[in-house]
């Protein structure tokens, strides 16, 4: 299948956790974001505006790098893991973190990149990159049907043209 992908630019914190309720408005159990970026990239934040976008209070969002996995209750329960501090696959292995994705609920992974192996198809990449400071390019990308019915959604709420957020 064609993968199907989109980029947006935020200038702000605020913009990223916007572009992140967007998509989450879009999603339904069973869903799975992959987030990819360097440190201090973004991917806390617009894990937060997923929240939003699943009637979460972003307050509750915080970085897992030391649980590995925080849950969270809303519209659907997110799992949200991050793989930071594992300093390899088979430390990763041996978390037998898979079982998330057969649980009812939408799975976010920061640093996505390290997990072994492969990620499910249905899976929605986003790649948050540094452009400086407080401007974030992020792509978001997939092939599987419901990836791309996700990324399609998103481009119609948020514009076709509109490449900038301000």
């Amino acid at each position: 299948m064609k993968e199907i992908s989109v980029k947006y630019l935020t200038t702000s914190v605020e913009k990223t956790v916007w572009l992140g309720q967007q998509l989450g408005i879009q999603l339904i159990s069973g869903d799975i974001i992959a987030l990819i970026g360097d440190l201090g990239g973004g991917k806390t934040w617009f894990t937060k505006g997923v929240a939003i976008g699943l009637e979460i209070d972003p307050n509750y969002i915080v970085s897992p790098t030391f649980t590995l996995v925080n849950e969270y209750q809303g519209k659907n329960q997110i799992f949200h893991i991050d793989l930071y501090r594992l300093k390899n696959k088979t430390e990763i292995l041996a978390l037998d973190l898979e079982d998330y994705f057969s649980r009812e609920g939408i799975v976010i992974i920061e640093w996505a990149d390290r997990w072994p192996g492969e990620l499910p198809e249905e899976k929605i990449q986003v790649e948050l990159r540094m452009i400086d400071e407080h401007t974030r390019e992020l792509e978001f990308s997939g092939n599987h049907p419901r990836a791309k019915e996700i990324i399609g959604a998103l481009k119609e709420k948020v514009g076709h043209n509109l490449k900038q957020l301000r």
